[in-house]
């Protein structure tokens, strides 16, 4: 299957005091109709500017530098600003990680809900744009949504902003939706609710998802595919079953390693140590090699491609297979 969107080779830019400085650098991801690709790592790692990259949303003193974003093979990094914002909302939409504020304060959901569906359709009536915000808003369970239709954000809740967002998302249709963080700051509970709703909007309307989140307990339940970033890099790429059954990066394994499991006992959760290098200040070689427990001198000479593990699992590590490290 010819997948919906291909990104190729895809390296954001900041430029700064001490030049410019690669936010994303180098990445190359697929994801095919229907199907759900998760994106995990720390804050830092690039993946949110990742998804503005795909929007062409990256503001300055931010650029695209290279590499290419194909979708329905249309290179969206070659289009135009009125051709990008004709797409927005009707191909692609996106959800953003804090719905207080991403929702407009002085306008009403109604009117927010349906401003993509008047940009891309000019010709209906305020009935009918009415009709299809309210629509939009039973669509993502909103209770009432006649009445929500008339209301301000401030007088939601954070569980009924994030549905608002989605309604907003949802309103044109997109064959692509990406999800930034989409339940960041809701109790479990609401979290449940809204990633469950995605996965029935997802089968009513076929749409991709590429699933932008920190939190590796989402990413099981809601992922085909796992993309794991570190410093602007994809360090680990595969389908999600195999990446929690056989992770073969270890930066991969600190992030599973620091997760409480009910099948296993353990004193300690594995903490990584060290933090994410700053953009300005990328070691040489792998990137993460200085936290590493794996480390060898041969890791800080080149930077690892990501290379195949098996068939359907690469993973940027001169020491993988993880059995190889661990033996050593």
């Amino acid at each position: 299957m010819t997948p919906l969107l291909e990104i190729e080779g895809l390296r954001t830019v900041f430029r700064t005091s001490a030049g410019e400085v690669p936010a994303v650098d180098g990445v190359s991801l697929s994801v095919e109709r229907g199907k759900t690709l998760g994106i995990v790592g720390e804050s830092g790692c690039g993946k949110s500017v990742l998804s503005l990259s795909i929007m062409r949303l990256v503001a300055h003193p931010g650029r695209i530098a290279a590499g290419s974003v194909q979708l329905e093979g249309k290179d969206l990094t070659t289009l135009s600003p009125s051709a990008m914002r004709d797409l927005r909302g009707r191909d692609i939409a996106m959800i953003f990680q804090e719905p207080m504020t991403s929702l407009n304060p002085v306008h009403t959901v109604g009117f927010q809900v349906t401003e993509g569906v008047r940009a891309h359709e000019p010709g209906l009536s305020a009935a009918e744009l009415r009709a299809r915000g309210i629509e939009a808003l039973r669509r993502v369970r909103i209770p009432s949504p006649e009445r929500r239709f008339d209301e301000y954000p401030h007088q939601l809740s954070g569980g009924m902003r994030q549905r608002v967002m989605i309604a907003m998302a949802l309103a044109g249709q997109p064959k692509l939706l990406i999800a930034d963080e989409p339940t960041t700051a809701l109790d479990v509970t609401v979290q449940a609710q809204i990633l469950d709703l995605l996965r029935e909007l997802q089968a009513e309307t076929g749409m991709a998802v590429i699933l932008i989140t920190h939190d590796l307990g989402v990413v099981a339940e809601m992922a085909d595919d796992v993309a794991v970033m570190y410093a602007g890099k994809v360090v680990e790429h595969t389908d999600a079953r195999r990446l929690f059954e056989d992770p073969q990066h270890p930066y991969t394994l600190g992030l599973l390693g620091s997760i409480p499991r009910l099948d296993e006992e353990r004193e300690d959760l594995l903490a990584i140590r060290g933090t994410v290098p700053p953009p300005f200040a990328l070691p040489p070689g792998c990137r993460f090699a200085p936290r590493c427990p794996f480390a060898i001198n041969a890791c800080n000479e080149a930077q690892p491609p990501l290379l195949p593990i098996a068939e359907g699992h690469g993973a940027a590590c001169i020491r993988a297979p993880v059995e190889k490290a661990l033996a050593a």
